[in-house]
């Protein structure tokens, strides 16, 4: 490993839990939405019995499907007991991949050789020079060199500086919503399942071309400045159980690239059902812990299993 390298592992390996922060990077990156359309948390005070949790009964057991937020902070705890219950109630949890405590390096391992670039994908070729020095500007806040990110690929510059940014603020993977109830079912002995693998989850943004990281980065580097009230907005919705508002804030942006839609929510969204189905005619409970954005707008889980006869019930 590079000198670099080492001085940006460094960086990471305490907060890295790289693949928990792919929903929310991805959805902030993209779908930011203009100022003006951001809800202050302060505004939204009225109490609500709702959680972004639903489960799905059968004759046979109970699956619930909780939709996380993977970066939160210490004030997010104590979770709403129904998600608690949720959890005691089920006998397998089900996260999306493994990204859990004692997974860093490896995962840091993984990212940096999957971020790799073919050639003419380096930053300097990509981005315009505007969007290099926004670029260089931004990694310079952060205590790290343009130059670090030049032997990777510009998503890899995009979902870095998100969540450094994330971190900043407070919010880290080790209080997101999955983590929690990782080291919970670890301390509980719980069976512990994956949708999908770490590798799995950085080939998706290989699938990205050149033309759609280069818009990705852009747009990170635009809306660097919203990211602390596009999360209190989005943390809000989560609070509050709003899946409409969620919608709003990380869907809108996806309007313009369908097929960035396809490749990050509504492919995995189907094959994540694909493997859900079969769980419904078992005898254990199952709590399905994935990215709040996977359960909302077109062609989200819960509509899926909808289509396949099983509705859930929002709790």
């Amino acid at each position: 490993m590079s000198r670099s390298c080492k001085n940006l592992w460094r960086r990471w390996r305490q907060p890295l839990h790289l693949m928990a922060s792919l929903g929310i990077a991805v959805g902030l990156a993209i779908a930011p939405g203009p100022k003006s359309s951001l809800v202050n948390a302060a505004d939204l005070v009225e109490e609500t019995d709702s959680n972004f949790l639903w489960q799905i009964e059968t004759p046979t057991n109970t699956v619930y499907l909780l939709g996380s937020v993977h970066f939160l902070d210490a004030e997010s705890y104590p979770l709403p007991e129904a998600m608690e219950a949720a959890f005691q109630d089920a006998e397998n949890l089900v996260l999306e991949a493994d990204v859990g405590p004692g997974t860093e390096a490896e995962t840091a391992l993984l990212l940096l050789d999957k971020a790799l670039p073919e050639p003419g994908e380096s930053l300097a070729e990509v981005l315009s020079p505007e969007t290099y020095a926004l670029a260089a500007q931004a990694t310079e806040e952060f205590g790290l060199v343009i130059q670090t990110f030049e032997q990777f690929e510009p998503w890899f510059l995009a979902i870095s500086l998100t969540s450094l940014q994330l971190i900043s603020l407070g919010f880290t993977p080790e209080y997101g919503v999955d983590q929690y109830f990782y080291r919970q079912a670890e301390a509980n002995a719980t069976p512990i399942l994956f949708l999908e693998t770490v590798e799995q989850q950085f080939d998706l943004f290989e699938q990205l071309s050149i033309e759609e990281q280069r818009l990705f980065t852009e747009q990170t580097l635009a809306e660097m400045d919203l990211f602390e009230d596009s999360f209190n907005d989005i943390v809000t919705a989560w609070d509050t159980g709003d899946s409409d508002r969620m919608a709003e804030i990380l869907l809108t942006g996806f309007a313009d690239y369908p097929e960035m839609q396809a490749i990050f929510l509504s492919d995995r969204n189907q094959d994540w059902v694909d493997q859900i189905l079969p769980w419904l005619g078992s005898d254990e409970d199952y709590l399905v812990v994935v990215g709040a954005l996977h359960l909302v707008g077109p062609d989200n889980v819960l509509e899926l299993l909808a289509a396949e006869g099983y509705e859930a019930e929002q709790l």
